[in-house]
């Protein structure tokens, strides 16, 4: 069983101490983001994969190990323990992706080569520096508690998309497609849970990508979490917005309109 803080201790205490090297990555004295991520978890009690993986077959060898990805380029709340991974799957070489691991709601620790070595840095900010690449986060099973991410909704929404309909989410095992979104094009539907990116739809009785959905939330929802606060500043909420799929524009409008009627 792998102890997550074991982990994040094995970072801690090599910062200031290793360097950042791709070509020589295997320690003791210098590593890159995805084999100090592999050594630190090794510690930690993970499984070997033969060789150090790299950002590309990190997903694999993460999956192995007991971790499981609770989001695919959609917001999401990071805790402690949580690992991204920059990158498009299908073609994230070693040389163009980036990883690391939470330390809390908003930092990170990894090796990377603006610090020569191991540092802490904001996650978004530095998500943002970085042209706000692909991502990916996974979490081990036995830090899910179904509560925190299984989130109870009751929204309107209309169905835009041609998607699966699911008996659960893509990322468990056991699930089974059970129809599609194509006959129900326009339809309003009710969003009663929502599990990583996917709704489960009363209607339809099963869960739906989100991508399959008018935005859940009336702009003039956002544009207040926005003056509450709740979406960052500057480019980082223009980042999160769009990533969430809104038109940043019309919510700053929305925004600028509840502002002045005050």
């Amino acid at each position: 069983m792998i102890d997550i803080e074991k982990a994040i201790k094995w970072f801690e205490n090599r910062k200031g101490k290793v360097s950042y090297s791709m070509q020589n990555r295997n320690g003791t004295s210098s590593y890159d983001c995805s084999s100090s991520l592999y050594y630190a978890l090794r510690s930690a009690g993970a499984n070997s994969n033969g060789w150090t993986i790299d950002t590309k077959h990190e997903h694999f060898w993460l999956e192995k190990n007991g971790f499981e990805k609770i989001t695919d380029n959609v917001p999401w709340k990071a805790k402690r323990g949580d690992i991204f991974i920059w990158g498009k799957r299908e073609n994230n070489s070693s040389s163009y992706g980036h990883t690391g691991i939470f330390i809390d709601e908003n930092r990170i620790i990894h090796c990377n080569y603006s610090a020569n070595g191991i540092s802490v840095d904001n996650h978004d900010r530095l998500w943002v520096y970085a042209g706000r690449p692909h991502y990916f986060v996974y979490r081990l099973k036995e830090f899910q508690d179904e509560g925190e991410y299984m989130e109870l909704l009751n929204i309107k929404s209309k169905i835009k998309g041609y998607y699966s309909i699911d008996s659960l989410p893509w990322f468990c095992e056991d699930k089974s497609m059970i129809g599609t979104t194509q006959n129900h094009q326009g339809e309003e539907v009710t969003l009663t849970r929502k599990w990583g990116s996917y709704y489960y739809v009363k209607e339809l009785k099963g869960w739906v990508d989100y991508r399959a959905f008018i935005n859940e939330k009336a702009i003039r929802e956002v544009a207040k979490e926005v003056i509450q606060g709740n979406w960052g500043n500057g480019e980082l909420r223009r980042a999160r917005l769009e990533n969430a799929g809104y038109n940043y524009e019309e919510v700053q409008k929305e925004v600028n309109r509840l502002l002045k009627s005050k």
